[in-house]
C-alpha cells in the first residue's frame, strides 16, 4: 500500500488551508489536494467578513461584547433556526480566529470592527474585512501555508480533484481516489473542498430552482456525493435564502453579481421595484435585509424590475456603483437585462411586463409620492417616475455559496442519518452547508467559520500518534 499520511485533506481554500496549516505545527505530515490551480478557493471572490468577539481590536475600542451575545444576535436574526450547538462553538471561537489571522499578518480596515448593512445588523461592532476582501485574507494564509510546504510538514497537489472515498472493511474512510486514479491513504481524511454551488445538477436536486450567481468554478459538490455515498446525513439546504440583488454583468456572461446598490443605509431608493406582475411588493427603502430578502423570495421567479425614468437617472446617487458611463451604456444597449423606452408603452414591450399593469403601478406610486404616503410605507420618494425616457434593471435572487451540507458533530466528524460517526471522516467549511446558521445571512459567518472550524481540526482535534487524546466532545 502507498504511504499513509497523518491527515489527508481535500481542498485548499478557505477551511482546508487552516486546517493542514495547525496539522503541521503540531507534527503531522499532510497530504492536501486541490482540485484548481491554485491554493485559496472561495477567497478569490469573497467579500471576506468574519465576525467575532473579545478581539484585540474589540478591547482597543473599547467595545464589550461576549460570545453570548454574538449568539443572541444570531437567535434574533435567524428567527431561532439552525443548529445551535454548532452556531455556539463559532461563537466561543471565532475571536481567537480573528487574533489569529491579524498574528500572520491580516489587516482589517482602520475602523474595524463595524456594523455591516449588506446583511441584518448586530447590536454590536463585531464584524472584519479588510479593504481587498477576501483576496486580503488569501493573501495571509498562503504564506503561512506554504511555509508549512518548504519544511516539508504540507504536501500539496494542485489541479488534482477527489472521484471518492476509499473505504475499509469496517466502513472507516482510509483515502482519496482522485480522478486519475491515484490512491492516497491518510489516518484522518478532511473534506473541505467546498460546496455544490457551482453544479447546476445538484442545485437543481436539493432547491428546485435555478443557481444564479458567482461561484468558485471548482464548488462542483464533489465531497458531498463522496460524504453521501458512505451514508452521510445531509442537511440545512431548506434554510436556503436569497441575496437581494445581483444583477447581470454585459462582460461576464450569465454572471449575477452585485451591481446595484439595493441597501438604503448606503444610499435611499429613488426607483421602485416592480416583480414580474408589473406590482410592487414591497417598501423599497425598508431597512431590514431580512424583510427584503423575504419578500423576493414570494416574488415570480424571485425576480424583479427596477424602474425610474430620466430625472431620477440624472439627480439619484448612481444606481450602477461600479460601471463607468460607457458600461452602462453598452448595457442598456446590449443586454436584455438592461431596458429603456421612449414610454412606459415601450418599456413595458421591451421588458415583457404588462403595460396596463406597469402604468398602474407607476401612477400609484405618483399618487402616494404626491401626498407623501406610500401604500406599502415607503419614506424616501423624492421625486416621481413620470417622464421619459424610462429605464429598467433586471434583478435576480442569488446565491453565492450553497446552504446544504453533511451532517457533522461538534467535532466535524461525519454523521450518517443513524447519528454514527462515519471513522476517520471530518468536513468543514461549505462542506457542511451556510444553511446551518439557519434561514438568514448572519454577517461573518460563511468564511468565519470555516477559517475557525479548519483551525480547530488542525490545532486540537484529529488525532493521529496514539499518545495523543482527541478533543472533548
Amino acid at each position: 500500500m502507498s504511504k499513509v499520511w497523518d491527515v489527508v485533506v481535500v481542498g485548499a481554500g478557505t477551511a482546508g488551508m487552516p486546517c493542514a496549516i495547525f496539522a503541521a505545527k503540531r507534527g503531522a505530515k499532510v497530504m492536501v489536494i486541490e482540485a484548481a490551480d491554485k491554493i485559496g478557493g472561495t477567497l478569490w471572490l469573497a467579500s471576506g467578513q468574519i465576525s467575532g468577539t473579545k478581539t484585540k481590536l474589540q478591547a482597543k475600542r473599547g467595545i464589550d461584547d461576549s460570545p453570548d451575545k454574538h449568539f443572541a444576535d444570531f437567535m434574533r436574526i435567524n428567527h431561532g433556526t439552525g443548529d445551535h450547538p454548532f452556531m455556539r462553538k463559532f461563537a466561543e471561537n471565532a475571536g481567537a480566529t480573528v487574533d489569529w489571522l491579524q498574528d500572520i499578518g491580516w489587516q482589517p480596515q482602520d475602523d474595524h470592527p463595524a456594523i455591516t448593512y449588506g446583511h441584518e445588523i448586530y447590536t454590536t461592532p463585531r464584524t472584519y474585512w479588510s479593504k481587498d476582501g477576501g483576496i486580503g485574507l488569501a493573501n495571509v494564509l498562503a504564506p503561512a501555508f506554504d511555509a508549512e510546504v518548504k519544511k516539508g510538514n504540507i504536501t500539496l497537489k494542485l489541479s488534482t480533484r477527489m472521484s471518492e472515498l476509499i473505504t475499509d472493511d469496517h466502513g472507516a474512510a482510509v483515502g482519496v481516489r482522485t480522478t486519475s486514479g491515484q490512491e492516497i491513504h491518510g489516518k484522518n481524511i478532511v473534506l473541505t473542498c467546498g460546496g455544490y454551488a457551482a453544479s447546476a445538477e445538484l442545485w437543481g436536486k436539493f432547491h428546485n430552482r435555478p443557481v444564479r450567481g458567482q461561484f468558485w468554478p471548482h464548488s462542483k459538490g464533489d465531497g458531498i456525493k463522496a460524504a453521501m455515498s458512505l451514508g452521510a446525513e445531509f442537511k440545512w439546504a431548506d434554510n436556503l435564502i436569497p441575496t437581494f440583488a445581483g444583477t447581470s454583468d454585459p462582460d461576464s456572461g450569465d454572471t449575477k453579481w452585485i451591481n446595484t446598490i439595493c441597501t438604503p443605509q448606503l444610499r435611499m431608493p429613488w426607483e421602485i421595484f416592480v416583480n414580474l406582475n408589473g406590482e410592487r411588493f414591497l417598501a423599497e427603502d425598508n431597512p431590514s435585509v431580512d424583510v427584503r430578502e423575504r419578500a423576493l423570495m414570494k416574488q415570480p421567479d424571485m425576480v424583479f424590475w427596477s424602474i425610474y425614468d430620466e430625472a431620477v437617472r440624472e439627480k439619484a446617487p448612481p444606481l450602477l456603483f461600479a460601471w463607468d458611463k460607457p458600461k452602462q451604456d453598452r448595457a442598456f444597449a446590449t443586454h436584455a437585462d438592461y431596458r429603456t423606452g421612449a414610454t412606459l408603452d415601450e418599456l413595458a414591450e421591451k421588458t415583457g411586463l404588462s403595460a396596463a399593469a406597469l402604468k398602474h403601478t407607476v401612477e400609484r406610486y405618483n399618487q402616494g409620492q404626491a401626498v407623501k404616503s406610500d401604500a406599502f410605507g415607503r419614506l424616501h420618494m423624492p421625486l416621481p417616475i413620470h417622464k421619459g425616457p424610462f429605464y429598467a434593471v433586471k434583478h435576480y435572487a442569488i446565491s453565492v455559496l450553497s446552504f446544504g451540507g453533511v451532517n457533522t458533530d461538534l467535532n466535524c466528524r461525519v454523521l450518517r442519518g443513524n447519528g454514527q460517526p462515519i471513522p476517520n471522516l471530518y468536513a468543514a467549511g461549505e462542506m457542511v452547508g451556510f444553511g446551518r446558521f439557519g434561514n438568514a445571512y448572519l454577517s461573518g459567518t460563511s468564511i468565519g467559520p470555516a477559517i475557525t472550524y479548519g483551525r480547530l481540526l488542525g490545532d486540537q482535534i484529529l488525532v493521529w500518534n496514539s499518545n495523543q487524546s482527541q478533543a472533548a466532545e
